[in-house]
């Protein structure tokens, strides 16, 4: 037992300073790591009401988003427009209100039961002025076939599974035009970021933050030096950190078995 609680003691000594947001905490860390991944789950965290599925994606985005804040941005709006591609189970939505409550949310979610959780969570935390779209942003409006996994991998499909369904699409291009002036723009839909772009080159000029999580394969580097062109001409200045090592070994490697190689988060200022 003493040495239980020496171990308790050590962890919380190592816990990071607390920001604007509670972290989950050491113990309860440990608590939900050893929970099961299959059926839906509820935990009150800080000031959200969380519901969730996988235990490791919700302990990995709320560190990135909800600690680090790595969406965090500045704007003088009182009502800025945010467009979040690729809402999964909503988190991204709960900080974005948090950080600013009068925001106006358009969020993206084609993955059935990612979809059923972030209505859950943005019911539960009585979210206002936020519209969900269980769509796929894509290059037109006339649906695609889709790999739901009910996890942050989900992605459109290649056309060639039976496990793959159809989901409707939105032309992200259309709905940026909508508007003058889109604060914060976040896309994170797991390699369709490439075409997406491609097809916005000549709209992204009224967005004022754009984050892009980059999916590709170490052989497509044409595909990266593509994105980074077109939001040089729209006037962003580039920072990148990197979003997942997948290679020990690069050199020798070379590849993955995985259905991306390289995963960046690119920040566009």
């Amino acid at each position: 037992m003493p040495n239980i609680l020496k171990l308790i003691k050590g962890a919380l000594k190592k816990q990071k300073p607390i920001g604007r947001f509670q972290p989950i905490g050491w113990l309860n860390t440990k608590i939900i790591k050893h929970e099961e991944d299959r059926s839906p789950k509820k935990r009150n965290i800080g000031q959200f009401k969380i519901n969730y599925i996988k235990p490791y994606e919700l302990l990995h985005t709320y560190e990135d988003l909800f600690v680090n804040e790595l969406y965090n941005f500045n704007t003088g709006e009182q009502k800025p427009v945010i467009i979040d591609c690729g809402s999964n189970i909503g988190l991204s939505i709960l900080y974005f209100k948090a950080i600013y409550p009068h925001a106006i949310v358009l969020g993206f979610e084609p993955d059935p039961v990612n979809h059923g959780v972030l209505k859950m969570n943005l019911s539960d935390n009585q979210l206002k002025d936020v519209v969900i779209s269980q769509e796929a942003v894509w290059i037109h409006d006339q649906g695609i076939s889709f790999s739901g996994a009910g996890t942050e991998a989900s992605r459109i499909g290649e056309g060639n599974s039976d496990s793959e369904i159809k989901v409707p699409t939105i032309r992200l291009k259309e709905l940026i035009k909508k508007y003058p002036r889109i604060d914060f723009l976040k896309m994170d839909i797991e390699g369709a970021e490439h075409p997406v772009i491609m097809d916005c080159r000549e709209d992204l000029h009224v967005v004022q933050n754009l984050f892009l999580e980059y999916h590709g394969k170490s052989n497509e580097t044409d595909k990266l030096n593509e994105l980074l062109q077109v939001v040089k001409e729209n006037g962003f200045e580039v920072y990148i950190k990197n979003a997942a090592d997948l290679m020990k070994q690069p050199f020798v490697e070379k590849h993955t078995p995985y259905a991306f190689d390289v995963q960046l988060n690119i920040f566009l200022l």
